[in-house]
């Protein structure tokens, strides 16, 4: 029985092991850390009514990074430094991968002045640049055809490392060998899952939509628009009748699909009604109506839209309807054996 008793405290620890945990964030960070839980952008430029930001100017641009709290985590001036723009590019997708570093992966709605990247680019505050071609390799897609989601997926050390190896990678030597993406992305076990701005019928094995969650490293459809949407709305082409578009995508580094978070380019006025600014659960409704989204800005505006949207979400513990049970039974068992073995 006392072997029974030592055996307890290790279910325990276990246990809290596997606890649920907040967002990292480093003490004393600048002011991204605002934005380590939840972040988005909007579609429209508007006032705010709220807090006032720390630079003093209460316009809020649709290049701007905002946190769900009601502060701005980066202006996109900050988001583009890296790349000598001083003009706002908007914003039309984004992933914090590091509030420590701050470092995060981005798109804009416009080409840079310089040349130096397009609206189909996946951008880095880093200053790392994949043009819209690579990511498209496998899908056999020539042309930018824009970037309106990103994703990052695998484990976020992998991640880091990527994006330090491609840290040293130009523009030019991606347009030189596009395939180099994959193979990297392969060497690092990592993926970009992504949704383009347009439809493209002539794809290599399918034809892709601005509302499928597209794999970089794969070359496959993660998601089409039809999968991503309630049974009750009509999505998905050419079955069901609609395209709503894919404006922005979040969810954990696993890439389990049932906890993503989404936006849509179009509204549905169905029995399940919601508008190209709600947060949307996968397959499952609404998470977030856009009104809670930007309510702590104050816009006078009743609708601004949702551009981008970023949503930290731990890794699922395992749960006493998971992996605990199995837990038990193993022990249940080891005393079992033990008592056998002390008659």
């Amino acid at each position: 029985m006392r072997r029974f008793l030592v055996l307890i405290p290790l279910v325990l620890a276990l246990a809290l092991s596997i606890a649920p945990r907040a967002a990292p964030v480093c003490q004393g960070q600048t002011r991204l850390a605002a934005c380590a839980e939840c972040a988005f952008s909007t579609e429209e430029d508007f006032l705010s009514h709220g807090p006032t930001p720390p630079d003093g100017n209460p316009i809020i641009s649709d290049g701007d990074l905002l946190s769900c709290k009601g502060a701005v985590c980066m202006r996109n001036r900050e988001l583009v430094q890296r790349f000598d723009v001083t003009v706002d590019m908007g914003l039309d997708a984004v992933d914090i991968l590091s509030v420590e570093k701050e470092l995060v992966a981005f798109s804009t709605e416009l080409n840079s002045p310089h040349g130096n990247f397009y609206h189909g680019d996946l951008l880095t505050t880093s200053g790392a640049c994949i043009p819209n071609v690579a990511l498209l390799r496998l899908f056999q897609v020539s042309g930018d055809r824009g970037l309106d989601a990103i994703h990052f997926v695998g484990k976020l050390d992998d991640i880091l490392g990527f994006l330090d190896a491609i840290q040293r990678i130009s523009r030019a030597e991606w347009l030189r060998d596009p395939g180099k993406l994959v193979t990297m992305l392969k060497e690092h076990q990592v993926d970009i899952w992504f949704s383009i701005e347009g439809t493209e019928r002539v794809a290599a094995t399918t034809a892709i939509y601005d509302g499928d969650i597209l794999s970089a490293a794969n070359g496959t459809v993660v998601a089409t628009n039809a999968d991503l949407m309630h049974a009750s709305v009509p999505a998905g082409i050419p079955k069901r009748g609609i395209d709503y578009g894919l404006d922005a995508l979040s969810g954990p580094r696993s890439g389990r699909r049932e906890e993503l978070r989404l936006s849509t380019e179009i509204l549905h006025r169905g029995e399940l009604a919601f508008n190209d600014g709600d947060i949307l659960k996968f397959a499952n409704g609404i998470a977030l109506r856009a009104e809670e989204l930007y309510k702590p800005f104050e816009p006078k505006a009743d609708f601004v839209g949702t551009d981008a949207f970023y949503l930290y979400m731990e890794e699922k513990p395992m749960t006493v309807g998971g992996f605990m049970p199995h837990v038990l039974k193993y022990f249940q068992q080891r005393v079992q054996a033990l008592r056998r073995a002390e008659r």
